[in-house]
């Protein structure tokens, strides 16, 4: 039944936004090792779920190859994987396409790697009983942003093909940050990639449109359009409400031990952050 909308009280939307963007920076940003994977969730740690290394070694492996050794925005090849194939092929070496490298001009090589969709972290083991019903917050967070997705990440699925990519580090950043968000155009894996940053600010050739890499012989699944459609979901939120410069004044008072004077200073979510174990109030 549609609701009546002179029953809604729009003035309080804007509260109603904002507590709903606090509720999900408290349960789905906050619940990472340290604020430091908080920002860009990096394949790096070991320490996640037993077996997480062998298991990571392996989706970097399949990404690297579906994705064709090059980030999905930039479209640059991965330069540890082209200066391989240069010292074996000289000049003459090649992309998966079989295209001869063009080693004149600009810069065509970039270190990539590959990035989560939606956290590992959320599937992790570890931790307190507060730490783990963070996390239950977290995933009661996704059903409610779309109905049922968990199963999708449940157990060794939060480590497939389906929820990660290949980015360059910059793009990682951007889109672990939540600065950058993938739009479905209608089209199968098609998306246009926008950003909330200024262009020149932004890895994001602005406008840009991106049909992902398929794999030939389709042995890696492509991205899953349900869990970009909810990374994209919560950028929207936390842009509207002002959530992202939120976080970035947060991460940045974690590395300072000061207390402002004109009382800026996050007090209130650090002291949660030190209480719950995601910072231990030394800067490393």
């Amino acid at each position: 039944m549609a609701a009546d909308l002179g029953s809604i009280d729009f003035t309080s939307l804007p509260g109603k936004v904002v507590d709903f963007t606090d509720y999900l920076f408290a349960n789905f940003f906050l619940p990472r090792p340290t604020p430091a994977s908080l920002s860009v969730p990096t394949l790096a740690s070991n320490d996640v779920l037993p077996g997480s290394s062998h298991r990571l070694a392996t989706l970097r492996r399949d990404c690297l190859i579906r994705d064709r050794h090059r980030c999905v925005v930039t479209r640059r090849f991965d330069k540890n994987e082209a200066l391989g194939r240069f010292k074996k092929h000289g000049h003459n070496a090649r992309d998966d396409e079989g295209h001869r490298f063009d080693f004149v001009g600009q810069r065509r090589f970039e270190e990539v790697e590959v990035a989560h969709i939606l956290p590992h972290s959320l599937m992790s083991l570890e931790g307190d009983s507060e730490m783990k019903a963070a996390r239950r917050n977290a995933l009661a967070i996704l059903d409610m942003l779309d109905s049922g997705v968990r199963h999708l990440i449940e157990g060794l699925n939060i480590d497939r093909p389906t929820n990660a990519m290949t980015l360059t580090r910059a793009c990682h950043t951007e889109f672990g940050t939540f600065q950058m968000y993938f739009e479905a155009t209608g089209e199968p894996h098609t998306y246009r990639i926008e950003s909330f940053l200024p262009s020149y600010f932004s890895e994001v050739p602005q406008p840009v449109t991106r049909t992902l890499f398929m794999s030939e012989d389709h042995a890696v699944d492509p991205p899953l359009p349900r869990l970009l459609a909810i990374h994209a979901a919560v950028a929207k939120i936390m842009h509207m409400s002002g959530a992202g410069s939120h976080c970035d004044e947060i991460f940045r008072d974690t590395q300072e031990l000061l207390i402002k004077a004109d009382g800026s200073t996050n007090l209130g979510t650090l002291t949660a952050l030190r209480l719950g174990g995601w910072w231990s109030g030394v800067v490393v």
